[in-house]
């Protein structure tokens, strides 16, 4: 091995410890995790959930599928209720022009004013 190449081992060597060194403080680059960090073939900061450890994997997954069923139906239902107030707000708007409080410009619905009038 020539000068050259000796010189890059140890550089290169010097980057993984400068990389270990950022890995313990908390201050490293995710590339740096990637190329130089020890990576354990298991998940060991992902606790197992409660529901897993009682009742096991398939009620865990059953759980979760119908808590997303649940929020589905909360949110439809919410969005029913907001269509039901937007026709109430359409009927109040109607009622409006009818007693001369408001009028029809175009497509829109403006305010009436009553020191002017309605034109």
């Amino acid at each position: 091995m020539g000068i050259f190449g000796i010189a890059k081992k140890g550089f290169g060597m010097l980057g993984k410890a400068r990389a270990k060194k950022r890995m313990l403080s908390g201050t490293s680059t995710r590339a740096e995790r990637l190329k130089h960090g020890e990576r354990s073939p298991d998940i060991k900061s992902v606790p197992v959930s409660k529901t897993v450890r009682k009742e096991g994997v398939e009620e865990s997954i059953r759980r979760s599928k119908q808590d997303a069923y649940i929020k589905n139906i909360d949110e439809v239902n919410k969005h029913k209720k907001d269509i039901e107030k937007a026709e109430g707000a359409k009927k109040k708007l109607k009622h409006m022009v009818d007693t001369k409080r408001a009028i029809h410009i175009g497509k829109g619905i403006h305010p009436s004013d009553p020191a002017k009038g309605n034109k």
